[in-house]
């Protein structure tokens, strides 16, 4: 009996291991929310995730909801990692520094300022060809929102989207 006994708590170990794991893992559509918004995540294309300096895992359901949360961090309590999903393929994950964001194009992000990630190693130019918008660097979104007046509070409305052009904000 101690033979199974043993095996079990090592079952247990190694699943409470994996549920804590380095990377990100799929969103649930319909399931999981944005840690900034609170809205329910309906469209994975648009997602986002941080590991917390805390380690725990954060969902988000826009590029804009994440820019607004990083942006909100102390450096004390920034993120360890940022990931946003590739819109044309979103079961790949993109750490934020591999991303190009087009913004403006055809697509319709949940948060309404149509933003939206991109490998960077991809052809973006013919992606932004096809769907229109610009490209923009990860830096350059978080001035973006910022200047957009985003959310302060997971409750506030997002605001409407304007069109500062991001060759300003080079």
């Amino acid at each position: 009996m101690s033979r199974s006994l043993t095996s079990l708590a090592a079952l247990v170990l190694a699943l409470s291991a994996s549920a804590c794991g380095s990377g990100p893992r799929p969103l649930v559509a319909g399931e999981d929310s944005c840690r900034y918004c609170r809205m329910t995540i309906d469209d994975p294309r648009f997602g986002a995730m941080v590991m917390t300096a805390r380690g725990r895992i954060e969902t988000f359901d826009s590029i804009e909801c994440l820019a607004g949360y990083v942006s909100s961090q102390t450096a004390d309590s920034a993120p360890r990692a940022i990931w946003v999903a590739d819109v044309e393929h979103p079961s790949r994950w993109l750490d934020v520094t591999r991303a190009r964001f087009l913004y403006g194009s055809t697509l319709h992000s949940p948060m309404g300022r149509r933003l939206a990630a991109l490998d960077a190693a991809a052809d973006v130019e013919a992606v932004r060809l096809r769907l229109g918008g610009e490209l923009m660097s990860w830096p350059q979104v978080l001035t973006l929102v910022a200047s957009q007046n985003a959310p302060t509070t997971a409750s506030a409305p997002a605001a409407p989207p304007t069109s500062p052009s991001p060759k300003t904000l080079q």
